[in-house]
């Protein structure tokens, strides 16, 4: 589901097995002004270095935890891969990662020095643009 952030607000704090987490309760707006609220948790306890803000329209799944816990919501990234399987994306972050990959294995196979320079990866990397939007 698609949703809009009407507020987020600090919760709680515990340990997991990958240090200390932080939780926040998420309240969301569908727009067919369906309201669902839950909890998120982040490795930071500071509203603002969350990557979504107040405001920001983001794609989310909601589960009612069907007990006295509180509802869980995970919210996605763009470019995380979304409900059908498919990639969301952001084709110029996947195509300079790979011309930047592409000018490591040429030096380091001892082929052609093609890149010379961050301009001929940026080069490389358009072309990979122009390939995969079209």
């Amino acid at each position: 589901m698609k949703g809009k952030i009407l507020e987020i607000i600090y919760k709680d704090m515990w340990e997991g097995q990958y240090g200390t987490m932080y939780t926040f309760n998420i309240k969301l707006q569908t727009m067919n002004d369906l309201t669902f609220e839950g909890d998120v948790n982040a490795k930071t306890d500071v509203v603002n270095d969350l990557w979504y803000k107040v405001g920001d329209e983001v794609e989310f799944e909601h589960t009612e935890s069907g007990n006295e816990y509180p509802d869980k919501l995970k919210i996605k990234k763009e470019g995380q891969e979304n409900y059908s399987g498919k990639q969301k994306g952001n084709n110029r972050s996947f195509a300079l990662s790979y011309a930047k990959d592409l000018a490591v294995a040429r030096i380091n196979t001892g082929g052609d020095i093609v890149f010379g320079s961050t301009k001929d990866i940026l080069e490389q990397a358009e072309k990979f643009v122009q390939w995969l939007d079209s």
